[in-house]
């Protein structure tokens, strides 16, 4: 199966996050996929409004990562207004937001099926904010629980996995406890005929500094093994966006996810 692969605006970092240079790297080396961060600062900027047009309408599927959690207090800002405003320009509004584990369930329950408009989609991505084993378990419990308890005609929400938070040092799991967490979550979405979008770097260690990445497949993170998983079970996947900060990693993670897939 052909899963499309994308990178994220955080490869040009040398230009200032600059999302014209992400598009004419990602149509250069063939990506089908642009993750854009909609800062604040950016939403003040309408020069490359132009260039996402053309882009979208050449057939470039766009995702756009809000600076936010999910939760009451978000959608009151001003910066959410703004946000709301640009994404209301695409076809299938919808944002990127981390999952916010301080909050009640029923009040995340609350937050998606009374607050998030009828006309969005938000996609909900792991984030562990409290280190520990104990922590991360409940956090992806009550991560599972909202899928759940939302309700399904509806559809607000759709599940983004940071493959790599799951192996971060401060969780304190195996290497093969995180993994399990990977495989259940991805499961738990596959019986449910969810299609998850995943994020994916490697690290050379645990610590996860963004001076130590190196092409998915070549660090710590056991890529082969979710990969063979992947393979087995064929899960819905929506797309693997790639996080870097450089134009290099991205573009040998891909031979490599290419090389793990057959």
């Amino acid at each position: 199966m052909k899963i499309p692969i994308g990178v994220a605006n955080s490869i040009s970092k040398n230009f200032d996050y600059d999302p014209n240079d992400t598009f004419h790297y990602a149509r250069n080396e063939g990506f089908d996929l642009v993750q854009i961060y909609i800062s604040s600062a950016l939403l003040q900027q309408s020069h490359w409004i132009t260039r996402l047009e053309k882009e979208v309408a050449d057939g470039m599927t766009v995702v756009f990562h809000a600076e936010g959690d999910l939760n009451d207090a978000f959608f009151k800002t001003p910066y959410y207004q703004q946000l709301r405003e640009f994404v209301r320009r695409d076809s299938r509004p919808h944002y990127i937001l981390h999952f916010d584990e301080n909050v009640q369930v029923d009040r995340l329950v609350d937050v998606v099926e009374k607050i998030v408009p009828n006309d969005e989609i938000v996609y909900l991505e792991n984030y562990f904010r409290h280190p520990g084993a104990a922590a991360a378990e409940k956090n992806i419990k009550k991560f599972m629980a909202l899928f759940t308890l939302v309700l399904a005609d509806q559809r607000k929400i759709l599940p983004v996995l940071d493959i790599p938070r799951f192996f971060h040092v401060n969780l304190q799991w195996s290497t093969s406890e995180a993994l399990n967490w990977v495989f259940q979550l991805m499961n738990f979405f596959s019986l449910r005929n969810i299609p998850v979008l995943l994020h994916l770097v490697d690290y050379d260690d645990p610590q996860q500094r963004r001076h130590q990445f190196c092409p998915v497949g070549e660090g710590y993170i056991p890529y082969a093994d979710f990969f063979r998983f992947i393979r087995k079970t064929d899960p819905l996947i929506s797309g693997i966006i790639l996080e870097y900060e450089d134009k290099l990693n991205p573009l040998k993670s891909r031979q490599n996810i290419v090389r793990m897939m057959t």
